[in-house]
């Protein structure tokens, strides 16, 4: 279907929930913590994982012959990622919207390349100067304020930038963890194993220690809500985003998937009216070229 292979289509399609995904937590920013979030997305992840393993060809026992160097890339793959990332994408989405969040976060491939060339030891790129120069004049332009709609508060602004690159160190660094890990490891069994951990990592490290993190007091409607985003963004996506990483590597999947703040964008404004400014859009634009530049 128009040249692409399911694994290209699946890398197009996590964009697609990814960034489907930001546009539901948004709109529930206000009403759930972001570690709770992270609780309620993994753990109706992971419940939808162990539903499908009954049914999955592979036998679960299949889980004792992985080698425990893997069980350790993989524990160490999603804390950071996703028990750390992801929290921090949430955050920065509440601080600063889903269109600059996306936009800063969606660089992820070129942290994923500099974490290859460090830890794996793949030469790195030359255009990856001009790749990184044109991402720091996307962070310009998404750092501006916009003075004629309802100035921003510097702080909130400032601090959504920096936890949302911060984000996306992560993420390139968990992408980078994530093949080696899964070498022995069937899709299915790695996320039924990886999600409800997750959720009990953030659960016992943020939530229950502190006294605004709570899943208490959240309604049935937001529970609801953030967890049909869970099965969505950490349910499918995952399922889809691993699979295409054991076919066509990381670079090509981070690279397909790098256009989810397009989409995010354009469900930000038809959905939740998010003002876009000019500013943004150049931002954005300037991201994705720096990105598209260096694969």
């Amino acid at each position: 279907m128009y040249g692409f292979s399911p694994p290209e289509l699946a890398s197009l399609c996590c964009a697609f929930l990814w960034a489907f995904s930001g546009m539901i937590l948004r709109s529930q920013s206000h009403q759930v913590t972001p570690a709770a979030m992270n609780v309620i997305r993994c753990g109706v992840a992971g419940a939808l994982f162990w539903c499908i393993v009954p049914f999955h060809p592979a036998p679960l026992s299949d889980l004792a012959l992985v080698p425990w160097r893997d069980w350790a890339l993989l524990v160490a793959s999603f804390t950071i990622g996703i028990a750390v990332g992801d929290t921090l994408y949430m955050i920065s989405i509440k601080e600063i919207g889903i269109s600059r969040t996306m936009a800063l976060t969606g660089v992820f491939p070129l942290t994923t390349i500099a974490w290859e060339a460090l830890l794996l030891g793949n030469p790195l790129q030359t255009t990856l100067l001009l790749g990184s120069l044109l991402v720091v004049g996307g962070v310009y332009f998404l750092s501006l304020k916009d003075q004629k709609n309802a100035p921003q508060d510097s702080a909130h602004l400032r601090r959504g930038i920096l936890v949302a690159l911060f984000a996306a160190v992560l993420w390139g660094l968990s992408a980078t963890l994530l093949k080696p890990a899964t070498a022995n490891m069937d899709i299915v069994h790695a996320n039924a194993t990886r999600m409800p951990l997750i959720a009990l990592i953030v659960y016992l490290a943020r939530v229950r220690p502190s006294s605004q993190e709570t899943l208490r007091g959240v309604s049935l409607k937001s529970f609801a809500v953030v967890g049909f985003s869970g099965a969505l963004g950490m349910g499918l996506s995952a399922y889809l985003f691993i699979y295409a990483i054991g076919e066509i590597g990381v670079a090509k999947v981070v690279t397909l998937s790098s256009i989810s703040p397009l989409f995010g964008m354009a469900m930000a404004v038809v959905f939740l009216k998010e003002k876009v400014t000019w500013q943004v859009m150049v931002g954005v634009g300037l991201c994705l070229a720096g990105v598209w530049t260096v694969i």
